[in-house]
C-alpha cells in the first residue's frame, strides 16, 4: 500500500477513535459477523444474495460459494459506476453472478425497479444492509422491510447494524454518542434512523420479521476479540442483527 494513503487511512482510523472509542473495531467485528452469516447462509440453502447499499462490498466475489449464488448489488449510480469501473479492471469482465442495479433508495422506487431484474420472489434470500439504515429515512426502513416481507421465498432473511434512537436524536447519555451524531451532520451525513433501546425484538416482530441473533458490543467482543485482543474497545452503540421472515 502507498504510504500516502497508508497515512490518510492511519488518520481517518485515529480521528474515528478520538470521536467513538472502539469504533473501529466495531468495524471489523461486523464485517465478520456478516461474514459469518453468508457462510452459514450458504450452508442452509442460500438461492439469492441482496446487497443494498453495497458501496464497495466485496463478499460477491471472495466468500467461496457465492459464485454459485445470484448476487444482486444495489447502490446509487454515481457510487456505482465508480465500483464498476474497478470490478472491470480486476476481473476484465462482470462476474455472471453478480447483477448491479443503481438506484437512490431514498428517492426511486425500490420494489418497482427491483422486481424488473432477475430477482426471484420465491427463492431463499438474504438481503444485507451494512452501515445503511441509520442514513435513511424511517418511512424509507420500513418500505424496504415491508418489500422483503411480501417479496421473497421461504427461509428468507435479513442481516443488518443499527444505532439506539438516541443517538439519532442527539440525546445519548455516552458522550460518544454525540460526538458521533455531531460529527455526522456537519459532514453532511446525518443519522435518520435508530432503533430505541431494548426494543429491537419487537419493531422487527411488528414488521413480519423473527429475530435471530441481536448482537450488541459485549456480545461480538466476546465471540470475536478473545486471547491478546481481549481488552480491545469496541463502540458500545454499534448493534448488529439477523432476523427470519415470518
Amino acid at each position: 500500500m502507498r504510504p500516502k494513503i497508508l497515512s490518510s487511512i492511519r488518520a481517518f482510523v485515529a480521528r474515528n477513535e478520538s470521536l467513538v472509542l472502539g469504533a473501529s473495531n466495531s468495524i471489523v467485528a461486523r464485517v465478520r459477523f456478516f461474514d459469518d452469516i453468508v457462510k452459514s447462509s450458504i450452508d442452509d440453502g442460500l438461492e439469492q444474495l441482496v446487497i443494498l447499499g453495497a458501496g464497495y462490498d466485496t463478499r460477491a466475489y471472495r466468500i467461496e460459494g457465492l459464485d454459485k449464488t445470484q448476487v444482486f448489488e444495489i447502490d446509487h449510480p454515481a457510487t456505482q459506476k465508480i465500483k464498476i469501473k474497478k470490478i472491470m479492471e480486476i476481473f476484465k469482465s462482470q462476474p455472471g453472478h453478480v447483477t448491479y442495479i443503481p438506484l437512490d433508495l431514498e428517492i426511486d422506487k425500490f420494489g418497482q425497479k427491483f422486481l424488473e431484474t432477475d430477482y426471484d420472489s420465491s427463492k431463499k434470500t438474504l438481503f444485507i444492509m451494512e452501515g445503511l439504515l441509520m442514513y435513511i429515512a424511517p418511512e424509507t426502513v420500513d418500505k424496504i422491510l415491508s418489500f422483503i416481507v411480501y417479496n421473497s421465498g421461504s427461509g428468507s432473511s435479513i442481516l443488518f447494524d443499527y444505532i439506539p434512537l438516541s443517538v439519532v436524536e442527539g440525546t445519548s447519555e455516552f458522550q460518544a454518542g454525540q460526538n458521533w451524531q455531531k460529527c455526522v451532520t456537519e459532514v453532511g451525513e446525518p443519522f435518520k434512523f435508530g432503533i430505541s433501546e431494548g426494543s429491537t425484538e419487537s419493531f422487527l416482530t411488528q414488521r413480519g420479521f423473527r429475530m435471530t441473533r441481536n448482537m450488541t458490543s459485549e456480545d461480538y467482543k466476546k465471540s470475536y476479540f478473545q486471547g491478546k485482543n481481549k481488552n480491545r474497545e469496541v463502540n458500545k452503540l454499534s448493534l448488529f442483527a439477523h432476523a427470519v421472515v415470518g
